[in-house]
C-alpha cells in the first residue's frame, strides 16, 4: 500500500464544521425566503384586494349618506326659496369619484394578484432546491466526511502506534 499523508486531519474537520455551518445558514435563508414569498402572495392575493373592497363599502356608505343630505337639503326648501346645496353636491361627486377609484383598484388588484402568484411560483423552485441542499445534500456530505475523518484518525492512530 502506498504511503498516505494524514498529518493534517484537522483541516478536514474544519471543512466538516464549515459544511455544517453552511447547511444551517442556507436552511435559515431558505425559510426566510419562503416566508417572504408567502407574505407577498398573501398581501397581493388577499390583503390588497380586501383593503380596496373595504374602501369601496365605506365609499358607498358615505355616498349614500351624502346623497341623503343633498335630498334633505333640496326638499327642505320652501316655495320661492333657493338653497344652492353646493357643498352637498361636491360631497356626492367626491364619493362617486371615490367609488370609481375603488372599483378600478379592485379590478387592478385581480391582475396584480395573478401576476404575483406566477412570480412567486417561479421563486418556489429554486427555494426548494436551496432547502434540499441545506437539509439533505450538505448534511449527507458532512456525515460522509465525518466517516472519512474517523477512518483517517484510526489509520493515523494505528500507524503512530506501530512506529
Amino acid at each position: 500500500m502506498s504511503e498516505a499523508d494524514v498529518r493534517n486531519i484537522e483541516s478536514l474537520e474544519d471543512l466538516e464544521r464549515a459544511i455544517n455551518h453552511l447547511s444551517e445558514r442556507l436552511g435559515l435563508q431558505s425559510y426566510q425566503l419562503q416566508s417572504v414569498v408567502t407574505r407577498a402572495q398573501r398581501h397581493f392575493g388577499q390583503d390588497y384586494p380586501a383593503y380596496w373592497r373595504g374602501q369601496l363599502r365605506s365609499a358607498e356608505q358615505s355616498f349614500a349618506e351624502a346623497r341623503d343630505r343633498l335630498s334633505r337639503k333640496k326638499f327642505a326648501v320652501r316655495a320661492g326659496e333657493t338653497h344652492p346645496a353646493t357643498e352637498e353636491k361636491k360631497q356626492v361627486n367626491r364619493w362617486k369619484n371615490r367609488i370609481r377609484l375603488c372599483q378600478q383598484r379592485i379590478e387592478k388588484s385581480r391582475s396584480i394578484a395573478i401576476e404575483m402568484e406566477q412570480s412567486c411560483e417561479k421563486f418556489k423552485v429554486p427555494i426548494a432546491a436551496l432547502t434540499e441542499l441545506a437539509e439533505v445534500d450538505l448534511p449527507t456530505a458532512s456525515t460522509q466526511l465525518a466517516g472519512l475523518v474517523a477512518r483517517l484518525r484510526a489509520y493515523q492512530d494505528g500507524s503512530s502506534q506501530s512506529s
